[in-house]
């Protein structure tokens, strides 16, 4: 179980920091609440239901800087592949940022980036529900690693390109 102090991943929130445990009345029940402020955003603040196992269980601890780097590590060996099926992408967009597997985040944020490099070649433009898609991956994956790797979630992507790229 979670505690207040610690620091975990929520949902497409990203890294969160757990900075109380609350009763919160809502409707004609009182229960007891994780309050959780994201550590890049702090203009919001979520609550949520010890007792509700699907929200509870879209909270996981933060991977390690080990972890992190091996992930990054391995990104070129990740496919690529993009959906070009629009109900078939909208199905993995959604179940890829329901699960928050860090592996699926790599390859989905890699697949619309390498599509929107080609979109931009020929002078067109990603689709909104793609980028908002990219966005929301990046933000949960490049908030764990800024704080796994104790940097700036700016500076995330830099780092990134001079793990992957080919030192000249």
């Amino acid at each position: 179980m979670f505690q207040v102090g610690d620091t975990v991943t929520y949902g497409t929130s990203g890294a969160c920091r757990i900075t109380a445990m609350e009763n919160k009345r809502l409707g004609d029940r009182t229960l007891d609440c994780l309050i959780l402020k994201p550590i890049y955003d702090s203009s919001l603040t979520i609550s949520v239901p010890t007792s509700n196992e699907l929200l509870m269980g879209k909270m996981h601890a933060v991977i390690s800087r080990a972890e992190a780097l091996e992930l990054i590590h391995q990104m070129r060996q990740e496919p690529a592949d993009y959906e070009t099926d629009m109900n078939a992408r909208k199905l993995y967009y959604n179940d890829t940022l329901r699960n928050g597997n860090h592996r699926q985040l790599v390859q989905m944020i890699k697949s619309i980036y390498q599509f929107k490099q080609a979109r931009m070649a020929n002078g067109k433009r990603l689709s909104s529900f793609d980028e908002n898609a990219m966005r929301e991956a990046e933000n949960m994956l490049y908030t764990e690693f800024a704080l796994a790797l104790d940097i700036k979630p700016g500076e995330v992507v830099p780092f990134i390109r001079q793990q992957v790229e080919p030192q000249a």
